[in-house]
């Protein structure tokens, strides 16, 4: 278990959360969703939770619920959190987000002046985002691929987030595991277009995230390998791998999905649930910045969820692909 950390300015926080928590979604309100037939009966669920007092117009209002709900969260964090470099760490995402519409924009009409979101202004890691926008914009006359644009800028965003987030080992140990997650999700992405070799390699390393255990030599070292190697080189500690044996499922479904050519979707809500696990380690902590973290995150981890299933039911998607898209740790 990851280290706690005893700050005790955060108790009055943490029994506000306790008392906030059992409104979280359990698995049978989930069931409910994933059972509604449409858009209207997915609503009528949806007006039955606490998101129920956002709700304006029926099904067109939405969209507009979540994102009410979305700023209502941030807002209970910011609150509550009492240290700046925690309350920055969690208004990254959306400054971030701006930044990619801001390149996209920009180098889709062939311009190279590319316009840093003000909230970095005053970011200690300034001089390292301007760098990293400066070499994008130059990298993008070789490369149209938006796609590309938006794996640099989360390999930025996970940077500055790592620096952002030192003060807490809690923290730093979530986004590696994040980091863990997503370069097994791309290699087994890149897996579904060949063999392996140079020119996958080079995309292993175009997407890889820094900050877990896993390195990018050990990455490149199995993508070319066939599954049944990759699952035991990645899947296993030093010495006998390169891995840990908690992303033995999270790759064997991976493989699954490459077999049979269909969606990784399975494998992204399992490395979705491996976060969320991790951050249950602070169900228990009485001091600490964590349990308002969890808090947090448990809640965006829900909006997503619903956001999904609501897309999914507009859609007309089969219950069994729908329940795939629900991340949810007890």
């Amino acid at each position: 278990m990851t280290k706690l950390s005893e700050e005790p300015k955060y108790g009055f926080a943490i029994g506000r959360i306790r008392a906030l928590e059992p409104a979280l979604m359990d698995r049978a309100r989930y069931e409910r969703f994933v059972r509604a037939r449409n858009g209207e009966e997915f609503v009528a669920a949806l007006a039955e939770t606490p998101y129920g007092r956002f709700l304006e117009g029926g099904t067109a209002g939405v969209g507009l619920a979540f994102d009410k709900a979305a700023e209502e969260n941030l807002a209970f964090f910011t609150e509550y959190a009492l240290d700046d470099w925690l309350v920055r760490l969690f208004t990254l995402p959306a400054a971030f987000r701006v930044l990619k519409t801001a390149l996209k924009s920009t180098l889709s009409q062939g311009g190279t002046d590319v316009t840093v979101p003000r909230e970095f202004a005053a970011a200690e890691q300034k001089t390292l985002i301007d760098k990293e926008v400066a070499r994008i914009v130059e990298a993008s006359a070789k490369s149209r691929n938006p796609a590309w644009v938006d794996a640099a800028v989360d390999r930025l965003m996970q940077d500055v987030e790592l620096q952002v987030a030192s003060p807490s080992e809690f923290l730093v140990g979530y986004l590696g595991l994040h980091a863990d997650t997503e370069n097994l999700r791309t290699l087994a992405r890149l897996k579904t277009k060949t063999d392996g070799g140079e020119t996958t390699a080079g995309e292993m390393e175009a997407g890889f995230l820094r900050g877990g255990t896993l390195t990018l030599a050990s990455l490149a070292a199995a993508l070319p390998e066939p599954w049944p190697a990759v699952v035991e080189l990645l899947a296993k500690a030093p010495p006998y791998g390169t891995g840990s044996e908690a992303f033995r499922e999270y790759l064997e479904r991976g493989q699954a999905a490459v077999a049979d050519h269909r969606s990784f979707t399975r494998m992204e809500r399992l490395g979705r649930e491996m976060e969320l696990r991790f951050l249950r380690q602070t169900r228990y902590a009485t001091f600490g910045h964590e349990p308002l973290v969890t808090y947090f995150l448990l809640r965006e981890n829900e909006l997503r969820n619903l956001r999904q299933l609501y897309a999914a039911k507009l859609a007309g998607l089969a219950d069994e692909e729908t329940q795939e898209m629900v991340a949810y740790a007890d």
